[in-house]
């Protein structure tokens, strides 16, 4: 099959699979989560070296600045389409640059509870369900597809007819961390490391190997983490990839783009009901 464009340039060099190079590119993307991970990352290929960006308009309603004269736009996507071309602020001039844009992202002390219960309550809607146990028991089995047997040997659960994923939460983790380990675990289904349902928007991914799956799951949940400001559990994740200079598995880039803005998304608001349309 074809390869999406987010993969193709993975797979027309290995720079991106080295792994500084990657991990320098997902670092980018964490800086930027006022945009979504696949906007961060083509402001990263066209300005690596951006630190905050904005529309010609809103540099100038909100900070009195605007455009130099030879300032070269990026181009984003835009919500609802098509594009939206941005400045960073190295290329604009006008009122003192308010030193807030200049400094590194806060990091976050404490995690709204609200994040934690919206992503639950949304990925019942995807029937994957999320069930606080014992560690070992967590452990064991933090994340599968429902099969008869699954459902036999969690009986206690009562899982629900629809329900196609079954996920493990370890019940004495602190808050921010339980929601850093159902993120890493949505990774692997919105991956499609467990195979797709009838209700699945992501790709069937049939050729992958272990490595290749904890990268992406670890990358995706990397970013989440990091994005609302939690350093410390964001590099837990990514860390041992990265411990020196050195090629990667195979892996989809897109795949974490994806997995990423939309476990993110989960943790916004309640939703009615999924907010992708299944596959086809």
């Amino acid at each position: 099959t074809a390869l999406n464009p987010v993969d193709e340039l993975i797979a027309a060099g290995s720079y991106y699979r080295n792994s500084r190079s990657l991990m320098e590119l997902l670092a980018f993307i964490a800086r930027f989560p006022n945009y979504s991970p696949f906007n961060a990352m083509l402001l990263y290929l066209q300005n690596s070296s951006a630190v905050y960006v904005a529309t010609a308009r809103n540099w100038l309603q909100k900070f009195r600045r605007q455009p130099k004269h030879d300032a070269r736009p990026m181009l984003i996507l835009a919500p609802g389409g098509p594009i939206l071309f941005v400045f960073d602020i190295n290329d604009t001039e006008g009122a003192p640059v308010p030193s807030a844009l200049l400094e590194p992202p806060a990091v976050a002390s404490q995690m709204p509870a609200k994040v934690y219960s919206n992503t639950l309550h949304n990925c019942a809607l995807h029937g994957i369900a999320v069930y606080e146990t014992a560690s070992e028991k967590a452990a064991a089995a933090a994340a599968s597809r429902i099969t008869p047997a699954l459902r036999k040997q969690f009986k206690n659960f009562e899982l629900k007819k629809d329900t196609s994923y079954l996920i493990l939460v370890d019940k004495s983790q602190p808050l921010e961390d339980k929601y850093a380990s159902l993120v890493h675990e949505l990774g692997h289904v919105f991956c499609g490391h467990l195979g797709i349902d009838r209700h699945a928007w992501w790709p069937e991914r049939e050729t992958l190997n272990i490595n290749g799956d904890e990268l992406e799951a670890d990358a995706a949940a990397y970013l989440v983490c990091r994005r609302l400001g939690w350093q410390a559990r964001s590099q837990k994740f990514i860390a041992h990839h990265f411990e020196k200079d050195q090629q990667l598995p195979v892996f989809s880039l897109n795949a974490v783009l994806q997995a990423a803005a939309y476990a993110e998304e989960m943790g916004k608001l309640r939703w009615k009901g999924p907010r992708r349309r299944r596959r086809g």
